[in-house]
């Protein structure tokens, strides 16, 4: 998840094939009807609950064949410099999510050194999980070798504990580039220096970092530039995206929406890393009022799931399982990120009271199929 680009620009383009609809592929539908792609959601929970986290495995479990296992809340710095123990309550989770894990599921790893605002180095993970930064850590940048070396470590032990199928080592990176230029230039040393030492240890796991469509679609010249100097250090080109937040029809997203980011790499396999579509208007505190409903809900999972057929893509992942409305009561509303967080109450496959929603039959048809 991330903050978007300032921008309200839409485009004119309407989609003419949706993936439901059938089409001429027999890949997609049909007798021997196949997809090349692994479908699968974060743990995220509804609610603050034990409860709410069996719920999101349990829909893993049932809607999907792959997990995405992704940590966005800083990074241990001191402890995994030193080899020294992380926090005890965190160990405890970090196994509680590993034993969870469906049988046979695929797993997708995302770490990041790349701060939740995407402009600076990442908080310490510490019991409370996001902490500040304390001396050195909060003078140092990207390319320091203390960061360097204690970010490989931590990529390391967390490849230890999930054995993923797929590792990303940085969420969003791209928009650090626009964010701040020179901790950009020093983000890439430290990509070639950490996947360097993890592809050593493990040759066959692709490794990557995972790129915001959005942000690339407000300045793609820029953006490609920059992309440029991390594809050497990236097995996958991965997108996230939100596009809702930029443009509230589904049916008017651009046609290279994906294409375009996958085409900064043709040879390089495509995985959309995280998206999601609201099925309620977004509403206060966020600054501006996006309609939407189930329709455009389903009508996004469709476009989703044809592009990522036509892109051959490797797995999609659907970020929430259910709406968070449980959460956003009892916490999210009351933070200082508040008005981000409303942008993804309403945008689970399940409504808030666990009800399915209409788009979860397209998503369930796909799964239906045999995974190439």
């Amino acid at each position: 998840m991330s903050t978007f680009p300032k921008t309200t620009k839409s485009c004119a383009w309407v989609v003419v094939a949706v993936w439901a609809a059938g089409g001429c592929d027999d890949s997609r539908s049909g007798p021997g009807a196949t997809r090349s792609f692994a479908l699968g959601f974060t743990d995220f929970p509804h609610a603050a609950t034990a409860q709410a986290v069996a719920d999101a495995y349990a829909v893993i479990a049932r809607d999907a064949d792959l997990v995405a296992l992704h940590f966005d809340d800083g990074v241990p710095w001191q402890e995994a410099l030193a080899g020294a123990p992380y926090d005890s309550g965190w160990v405890g989770e970090l196994a509680r999510k590993a034993a969870s894990i469906p049988a046979g599921h695929l797993r997708y790893l995302a770490i990041t050194p790349i701060a939740l605002s995407r402009d600076r180095l990442a908080d310490h993970r510490g019991a409370s999980g996001n902490e500040p930064l304390v001396p050195p850590w909060d003078t140092l940048s990207f390319d320091a070798p203390q960061v360097i070396a204690a970010f490989t470590a931590h990529a390391k032990n967390l490849i230890t504990v999930f054995e993923p199928d797929y590792f990303a080592y940085a969420i969003e990176a791209n928009i650090l580039a626009a964010a701040d230029p020179v901790g950009w230039s020093k983000f890439v040393t430290l990509a070639r220096a950490l996947y360097a030492s993890v592809k050593a240890d493990h040759p066959a796991l692709p490794i990557f970092v995972t790129l915001q469509a959005d942000w690339f679609h407000g300045d793609p010249v820029g953006q490609a530039a920059a992309i440029a100097q991390v594809i050497p250090y990236t097995d996958v080109i991965a997108v996230s995206t939100y596009p809702f937040a930029v443009q509230p029809d589904p049916l008017a997203l651009r046609p290279d929406h994906f294409a375009a980011l996958a085409a900064l790499a043709p040879t390089k396999p495509f995985v959309v890393s995280e998206t999601g579509w609201p099925a309620e208007d977004v509403t206060a505190p966020y600054p501006v009022v996006i309609p939407s409903d189930d329709t455009n809900q389903r009508r996004y999972v469709e476009r989703l799931l044809a592009d990522a057929e036509a892109l051959s893509a490797g797995f999609v992942v659907w970020f929430f399982t259910r709406d968070f409305d449980d959460l956003w009561d009892a916490q999210l509303q009351f933070l200082p990120g508040a008005s981000l967080f409303r942008l993804w109450k309403d945008c689970g496959l399940y409504d808030g009271a666990g009800g399915a929603r209409p788009a979860l039959t397209t998503w369930r048809g796909a799964l239906a199929l045999p995974r190439r």
